[in-house]
């Protein structure tokens, strides 16, 4: 154990020192249970099977031990100075978020490394002055104060979900909590979304909007729904490569994105449209598909009269990337030339 504290100061790990503070008196082997069933040291927490496999006793005198030590450790937690200054640490950033923070949040912010994360995850186990909630339909796993009331955050959240789906898309910050105010003014704006943090159901995408958790635009599937995210917020053609690109940047996928797969889902959607090389636009722009060649056709039979070259450039400019020569090119190879730099579509004889 001196070893083990020593290490801990040398990293400055302050919720370990803490736990080491209060299992001092568990015996040892109790203790290197407690580490493998709250994984300290490592991100994978071994369960009591694996535990009683490692001492050759049984899951269920694994339970025993593991349950027996940490009460004892409850109990001295209670008189422990560091363990205080431990609870007071999570009280004054559980006060900043209005009484409720996901947990993955609070061991974020209270973390200084890693290996410090299952450390302040077995404190808010230990602690007297917290309350752990959460469950798999409404809320996520939250520390939360004791007289924290869960019907007045139901009801928010309620009246939140119901603004968002009477708006049929994700709203901005701003935005969504003007619309909120308007049907309920009792709560600020960081109470606000300090309750809309911890909600399944709710959700703000990777574009900073809030969105219900299902939508497209806040959990897309796949890569097409990846890819129409992207150039949707990005609000501009993009090219399948950049695209992939930001598709990793904004952590929307797991796996590294491949171009050529981005490329490949982007020909056979019809919401996007090849408006350069390798480059997409979304058809809800008022993009067409076709060549260039098509495009200028679609423009002067719309026109019902010639139109002077540059109006011609200027408009297939509008919805595809292309140079201006091909432009020109296309122009004099297949439609008719009038005076004075115009063009109509070529009689058939």
């Amino acid at each position: 154990m001196k070893k083990i504290k020593e290490q801990a100061k040398a990293k400055n790990l302050f919720f370990e020192e803490v736990v080491n503070s209060i299992t001092q008196d568990v015996n040892e082997r109790a203790v290197k249970m407690i580490a493998d069933r709250f994984g300290f040291k490592r991100s994978k927490i071994k369960t009591l099977g694996e535990i009683g496999g490692n001492y050759g006793i049984t899951r269920e005198r694994v339970r025993q031990i593991v349950k027996e030590a940490v009460n004892k450790v409850k109990r001295k937690a209670q008189q422990d100075p560091l363990f205080k200054k431990a609870e007071e640490k999570i009280k004054f950033t559980l006060k900043e978020k209005r009484g409720i923070i996901p947990k993955k949040d609070l061991i974020k912010e209270l973390s200084s490394h890693k290996d410090e994360d299952n450390f302040i995850n077995f404190v808010l186990h230990c602690s007297e002055e917290f309350d752990l909630a959460g469950d798999e339909v409404e809320m996520k796993d939250a520390v939360v104060h004791q007289q924290f009331d869960f019907d007045f955050w139901k009801e928010i959240k309620e009246g939140a979900k119901k603004i968002l789906r009477s708006s049929e898309k994700t709203l901005g910050s701003e935005e969504f909590f003007s619309e909120f105010n308007k049907l309920c003014s009792d709560l600020d704006k960081e109470d606000f979304f300090s309750f809309m943090s911890v909600s399944r159901e709710i959700e703000k995408g990777v574009f900073e909007k809030w969105g219900m958790a299902h939508w497209k635009d806040i959990t897309p599937k796949g890569v097409r729904e990846k890819a129409y995210l992207i150039i949707k917020e990005t609000k501009e053609p993009l090219h399948f490569r950049d695209v992939a690109r930001l598709i990793d940047e904004y952590k929307l996928s797991k796996r590294i994105t491949h171009p050529q797969t981005v490329h490949n889902e982007l020909i056979k959607d019809e919401r996007f449209v090849l408006v350069g090389r390798g480059t997409y636009a979304l058809k809800e722009w008022g993009y067409n598909k076709g060549t260039v060649k098509e495009v200028i056709e679609d423009i002067l039979k719309n026109s019902r009269q010639p139109l002077h070259q540059e109006e011609i450039v200027e408009k297939v400019l509008s919805v595809r990337n292309v140079k201006r020569t091909t432009i020109i090119i296309n122009l004099n190879n297949f439609f008719q030339r009038m005076d004075k730099q115009k063009y109509s579509v070529k009689k058939v004889s």
